[in-house]
């Protein structure tokens, strides 16, 4: 009874079935992943904490759809092209959070767990590194807000 608990109506011999185990340490790994990620991306910086919520949980999300599709590169192709921004578009720091958010989930729903954590790790230190010296700004700190 348990062991067709997790298997798929469309299970063959030809198609790889991900071990429950496997399954639950790839998503373990991907929440631990984000919230690295999250923290990295608050760190000095003004935030919204909805967007932060969702920024530590998106590498799960991509790493479950990875998964699911086992690698197929067209379906892979077409899971990424539901992900559309309808709203306002965000700040340059937002959109290249949750591209590197994406690309951990990736990584990690493809099973190279060790890869992933050194990619979190190293884009997290140089998005901190970053802010630490203040990178690239020109007036630091004297930014304002037009009101009419």
């Amino acid at each position: 009874m348990f062991s067709n608990l997790f298997g798929g109506i469309f299970d063959s011999s030809t198609v790889t079935v991900i071990p429950v185990y496997q399954f639950l340490l790839c998503v373990v790994v991907s929440l631990l992943l984000g919230i690295v990620l999250a923290a990295a991306y608050t760190y000095k910086s003004k935030y919204n904490a909805g967007f932060v919520r969702t920024l530590a949980i998106l590498p799960a999300v991509v790493c479950i759809v990875i998964m699911m599709v086992n690698g197929n590169g067209v379906a892979v192709a077409g899971a990424f092209s539901l992900v559309r921004f309808r709203s306002v578009p965000g700040s340059a720091k937002e959109i290249g959070a949750i591209f590197i958010a994406m690309g951990a989930g990736l990584v990690s729903g493809m099973g190279y767990l060790g890869y992933a954590v050194l990619y979190t790790v190293i884009l997290s230190l140089v998005m901190a590194l970053y802010v630490q010296i203040r990178a690239w700004e020109k007036n630091a700190g004297s930014e304002k807000t037009m009101v009419i």
